[in-house]
């Protein structure tokens, strides 16, 4: 499952069991118009937040993948733990619907004050380039954009990370943040 590139950046490689994965692509055939609408500063184009309080099924579908994706991804965490020597906390999942033509824009870090790793994992399939970058070790990494693959951050808000290149298409994923504290941030 994971592939080191970096001290603080892995390749996840079938992420999900065969039932979580067509469970979570498919919340990407629901209506998006209330879907929450994100704009990067350098795109045109809103990303696609799915926004589980829509209705009573929605938050119930959106809770049993929270809890699907705690106990699939807990292998993850407990080697990132190992790693930064940190007890993590989940964040609220985020299931993401990016347009064609949109772009994530290398950012320096994350906004929240204790955001301390991240995963992302492609749900649908695309352009191999349409993937995250991260710049370590003095040079940019990336893992191919595939289904069921992605990776794992450590330090996110110290990492400067994003897109290179624009969507061809569509790009679906999920985005699974940790922390560090037990209490979450007002911020993510």
């Amino acid at each position: 499952m994971f592939v080191t590139v970096t001290e603080k950046f892995y390749r996840l490689d079938n992420v999900f069991s065969n039932s979580l994965f067509q469970q979570l692509v498919s919340v990407f055939d629901r209506d998006t118009t209330n879907w929450l609408k994100q704009y990067d500063g350098n795109s045109a184009f809103p990303r696609l937040q799915f926004r589980p309080e829509e209705t009573e099924e929605t938050e119930a579908l959106y809770n049993h993948l929270c809890e699907q994706i705690r106990i699939e991804l807990a292998p993850v965490i407990e080697f990132a733990e190992s790693v930064t020597g940190v007890k993590l906390y989940q964040n609220n999942p985020q299931l993401w619907r990016d347009p064609d033509g949109y772009i994530n824009t290398i950012h320096d870090g994350d906004v929240s004050p204790n955001h301390y790793v991240n995963v992302q994992v492609y749900l649908s399939e695309g352009n191999e380039n349409m993937g995250t970058y991260c710049y370590d070790q003095d040079a940019w990494h990336t893992v191919p954009f595939r289904p069921n693959c992605g990776y794992m951050m450590l330090y996110p808000t110290r990492t400067p990370h994003g897109m290179k290149n624009f969507v061809v298409d569509k790009r679906y994923s999920l985005y699974q943040g940790f922390r560090a504290t037990e209490i979450p941030s007002d911020i993510w």
